[in-house]
């Protein structure tokens, strides 16, 4: 973590240059942030604005509700700059909130480092994931959960999927947790973890138990629903397939239930793995850790269904998604010209190591209209196969497909 001053330079309607006065000047404590894009040249950060004490100092930003957290997200491997920005977006359409996202451009040392995408972090508040403030000393409490790779180990969860084996198991390469996020580790007692713990697995055994689709002891006593069937949707049209595996996360208000999200991460969606290809066929959330059990019930299968066929005519039609892409391309508008005159070698794959490639090497992309054509090819042909087969989902539900599973 390196202390730094930060400025952030806003006038509204003309251009912004570094001998401008700053919108916003305040310390910062500053670190690399990410797991696979540690590796790229161009890094993302993690941005705790703080005090000369290092207490810290809520402000707004760009436009955003005060806070203190942020993240500064810097599209490499994404050579269209917009995936991130879109995805948030569509996703705040359709789930109410997904951390707000700003493009802006960076200098450090004054040296020009090229678009940025500032995103608000997964974080409790008002603004942010609206649940209820822990209270010291509480037996009880409000909480935010990620799974992901390795983190903290005092914040990690030994929930019931985990016991059942249901969450992918450790590798020498990936280590995969469930921690608490919210509260803070600084008071995360033992007994604080323990309830959230048990809290979380009350949904879980009543997921995996023959009383899964019961009215009174099934999983929608625990859950949002809606929340997991928008979820399943956003993440299975743009094919980010980290989710429900990797930066996945969950809350639940005291008072209320299990709420999976917000969103993150989407610098993989749209065909841009490094390892693997996607053609814009096949589903494969259906079978992640809780969609296994939920997609059983033909209930919710209905529901994805009759959600998905309700958003193709308004927020995910290729028209909506198109004209969006335009327009935010259009909105970076010479900045994109910028950043590739310092990161413009990224076009070029003899240029990249094996860890910004990908495979197979013909799929890397060599000049930006190629990457916007790349995207909306992608979402063309997502949707058209999506609209085929999304009633393929039912085979999951159907009773011939889940007899050891039903009462």
């Amino acid at each position: 973590m390196l202390r730094s001053d930060l400025s952030i330079f806003d006038t509204q309607g003309e251009n912004n240059y570094l001998t401008d006065e700053p919108a916003l000047s305040t310390l910062a404590d500053i670190r690399y942030r990410g797991n696979t894009s540690l590796h790229f040249d161009k890094k993302s950060y993690l941005v705790k604005l703080v005090h000369a004490d290092g207490t810290e100092n809520k402000q707004e930003v760009a436009g955003m509700p005060a806070h203190d957290n942020w993240v500064l997200n810097g599209p490499f491997l994404d050579k269209t700059l917009i995936r991130n920005y879109l995805s948030m977006n569509i996703s705040a359409e359709i789930m109410g909130y997904a951390p707000r996202v700003r493009f802006v451009e960076l200098f450090v040392n004054e040296q020009y480092q090229g678009v940025y995408v500032l995103m608000e972090t997964i974080s409790q508040g008002t603004e942010r994931v609206n649940i209820s403030s822990y209270k010291d000393g509480d037996p009880f409490t409000s909480y935010i959960l990620r799974i992901d790779r390795g983190d903290t180990p005092e914040n990690e969860l030994n929930n019931f999927s985990k016991y059942i084996k249901r969450i992918p198991p450790n590798t020498e390469t990936n280590r995969y947790m469930m921690n608490v996020e919210y509260p803070a580790t600084r008071k995360l007692t033992p007994a604080l973890k323990e309830y959230i713990e048990r809290d979380f697995s009350k949904f879980e055994k009543s997921l995996y138990s023959y009383d899964y689709d019961d009215d009174d002891y099934g999983y929608e006593s625990f859950i949002d629903t809606q929340s997991f069937v928008d979820f399943f949707i956003i993440n299975e049209f743009f094919q980010n397939y980290d989710a429900a595996i990797y930066s996945t996360y969950f809350y639940k208000d005291i008072r209320g239930k299990i709420t999976i999200g917000p969103v993150w991460d989407f610098n993989n969606a749209f065909d841009n793995y490094m390892e693997v290809a996607h053609d814009g066929t096949g589903f494969a959330l259906h079978d992640r850790t809780w969609y296994f059990m939920l997609t059983k019930e033909k209930a919710f299968v209905d529901a994805i269904v009759h959600r998905y066929k309700t958003l193709r005519k308004t927020t995910l039609s290729e028209d909506y998604l198109m004209n969006y892409m335009d327009e935010t391309v259009a909105y970076l508008g010479d900045a994109r010209d910028r950043n590739f005159e310092v990161w413009g070698y990224s076009f070029d794959p003899s240029k990249l190591t094996e860890r910004s490639l990908l495979e197979p090497y013909e799929r890397n992309i060599t000049s930006y209209d190629q990457a916007i054509e790349q995207m909306k090819a992608f979402i063309k042909k997502r949707g058209s196969w999506m609209d085929e087969h999304i009633e393929t989902l039912y085979q999951y539900s159907h009773e011939s497909n889940n007899k050891k599973f039903n009462h």
